[in-house]
């Protein structure tokens, strides 16, 4: 049948979709010790951004090889955003349960603000290094004017990224069945958008390059 063809659309549609099945399901076995959860999601990006550009790489070998090649500078910058997160996390603590319940709605909308800055900046990261070789300042830097510059893309993507937990949550008899589905919608919506700003990104540095070399002659 031409349908179960190696080379047809049903066949290519589908490699992809056990592809970031595969890359969701060791994203979430290597982030169970925590602290390698940045390796762990960079990997991720790595390779399904890679998917997402039609490179076609092997899943398995892609995700290891970034989960090596940048486990050291990323999980120091993912100490940084955890010992962040874990202030807030103390903080809505005390908003919800503790002294901080008297706080004015003002002073719990600046954090909840806040908190989703540093979401976005951890987020950004991810899919920044995976593409990028830059310093643990440049990478941070990058990734705060990429996560603010786009705040509404930031709520969507905030908002696909939770989504499936809270719908598993509600329906856990098939909880396994709607994570593995929505999940890889999303890492497939969200690599597909990554791969736009980071290509936009690439535009600029090359028109700024060469507006600098026609200045220098």
């Amino acid at each position: 049948m031409e349908l179960l063809r190696p080379d047809s659309e049903v066949m290519e549609f589908l490699s992809k979709v056990t592809d970031y099945i595969i890359i969701n399901l060791l994203t979430l076995l290597l982030s169970i010790p925590i602290i390698t959860i940045g390796a762990a999601h960079t990997a991720k990006f790595y390779t399904a951004m890679k998917i997402a550009r039609g490179e076609e790489p092997s899943a398995v070998k892609s995700y290891f090889k970034s989960f090596r090649e940048n486990f050291s500078q990323v999980t120091g910058a993912w100490m940084i955003i955890l010992a962040v997160g874990l202030v807030l996390a103390f903080d809505w603590y005390n908003v919800i349960y503790g002294r901080g319940m008297s706080m004015p709605f003002i002073g719990k909308a600046a954090l909840g603000v806040l908190t989703f800055v540093v979401w976005s900046v951890a987020y950004c990261m991810f899919p920044f290094e995976a593409r990028y070789k830059v310093t643990l300042k440049e990478l941070f830097k990058a990734s705060m004017v990429m996560a603010l510059l786009n705040i509404p893309r930031m709520v969507l993507i905030f908002i696909v990224t939770f989504l499936p937990y809270l719908i598993c949550a509600w329906y856990i008899q098939w909880g396994l069945a709607i994570w593995l589905l929505c999940t890889t919608v999303t890492l497939y919506y969200v690599s597909r958008e990554f791969n736009k700003q980071l290509e936009m990104l690439n535009k600029e540095d090359k028109v700024n390059n060469e507006s600098g070399d026609d200045e220098a002659c």
